[in-house]
């Protein structure tokens, strides 16, 4: 695959997408495929990443290859490590919350078994650094390679002392908003921590691998830090807004007011764990004592968690908290934008500032899904146009084929 500069009018990001798809696919058939069933592992792989998201991450990595000189087919590799990593984080993710769907169906760990679960998480890691290192076999110096297997290590610390971090957050809303700030410089270190890392280190490797300097590549990380944590905010604002408020979240489901899916997951997880999230930090700390009694019974309450939802969705609007949130979201996006400005000027930079807009940004709250980037069907620019395409072979409603379950919902 050959980098383009046609400007705008490869903004659809079909191109890239596309690669990734192909890549996965391949991965998958090298890796054992687990198409009849008999390499459980395989199987439990397979059906964890299919079908999948908006390869959100690797899109960046390979943008930031791009952005700096460098080859997209020399970088492929590791995005598509970069995104069976980002796959294992959902698998262990469900696990910890005690999810039973993703994707809109069962989630691995329920459909293969638990142990199943946590072997296929962690093998996709691994895999994660297996790919890096083919990134030699396709020419890029062995150097590069071994800077960023360093970085994607210091990614996987951060993303796990994110998800204790989440952890720790959890419990009662009085003990999480006890500091000044009402406990939202707390929430925005584990986003840049558990969210945000795998978003920096895909533009930092991708700039590493694609033979950047030190300033474009720390401009592209920086970038990826801030695209990650709007990215985080504008996805914990689904659960609290009605359909076409925030758009898709560019993994998944559109926010529906607390009654479906969010990732193809319950949106009431956040609230079943007892985990504030942004909306409920910034309603506490923006609504008066009646508001702030109301969240606090709301979210340490036992009663059926659809209709609380629902309670703290209307206070998230009425306090405010919901537009406070998108600005936040937005001003992240502003930094996305400045921390471009030291790379050169070119197709791939303009595909980076237009693609957090897209994602995390204002654009993405405006019908963001099914349009220019959107996946939400057939005949979209750059749709999955789940079965039957180059990627989908004879598997029913995946992409990756072969593999069971249902298609079309997907984070």
């Amino acid at each position: 695959m050959q980098r383009t500069d046609a400007g705008p009018a490869c903004f659809p990001l079909a191109e890239l997408r596309h690669a990734v798809d192909g890549g996965i696919a391949a991965w998958l058939d090298r890796s054992g495929s687990g198409a009849d069933g008999s390499d459980h592992l395989a199987t439990a792989q397979r059906w964890a990443l299919c079908p999948p998201g908006k390869l959100l991450r690797p899109i960046t990595l390979l943008a930031a290859a791009g952005a700096v000189g460098g080859s997209y087919d020399a970088v492929l590799p590791a995005a598509v490590g970069i995104e069976l990593a980002h796959v294992a984080t959902l698998v262990h993710d469900d696990i910890i919350d005690g999810d039973e769907l993703r994707r809109g169906k069962t989630a691995a760990h329920r459909e293969f078994g638990l142990a199943h679960g946590v072997l296929a998480a962690d093998s996709l890691f691994f895999a994660l650094f297996e790919q890096v290192g083919a990134c030699r076999q396709a020419g890029v110096p062995a150097g590069r390679v071994l800077d960023a297997v360093e970085v994607l290590g210091a990614a996987g610390q951060q993303t796990a002392r994110g998800v204790a971090q989440e952890v720790a957050l959890s419990g009662s809303l009085r003990e999480v908003t006890a500091a000044a700030d009402g406990g939202i410089a707390a929430y925005v270190e584990m986003a840049r921590l558990k969210s945000a890392s795998l978003f920096h280190s895909a533009c930092h490797v991708g700039a590493l691998l694609g033979g950047g300097g030190p300033e474009e590549t720390r401009a592209l990380a920086a970038y990826g830090e801030a695209m990650g944590i709007a990215f985080q905010i504008r996805d914990d604002l689904l659960p609290y807004v009605t359909d076409g408020d925030a758009g898709d979240d560019g993994d998944g489901e559109d926010g529906d007011g607390g009654g479906g899916l969010r990732d193809g997951k319950p949106v009431c997880s956040d609230l079943r764990n007892r985990r504030p999230a942004l909306p409920v930090l910034l309603a506490h700390r923006l609504g008066g004592r009646a508001e702030r009694a109301a969240l606090v019974e709301l979210v340490d309450g036992t009663t059926d968690e659809h209709a609380r939802q629902r309670q703290l969705s209307r206070l998230a609007h009425d306090t405010g908290a919901l537009d406070a949130a998108q600005s936040m979201a937005r001003a992240y996006v502003d930094r996305c934008r400045e921390a471009l400005a030291p790379v050169p000027a070119g197709a791939d930079r303009d595909r980076l500032a237009w693609l957090a807009d897209e994602v995390a940004g204002t654009a993405y709250g405006h019908g963001a899904a099914g349009t220019a980037y959107g996946n939400e069907g057939a005949g979209t620019p750059n749709g999955n146009e789940l079965a039957g395409t180059a990627y989908g072979r004879e598997g029913v409603g995946t992409v990756y084929g072969h593999g069971h379950g249902p298609g079309g919902d997907r984070p």
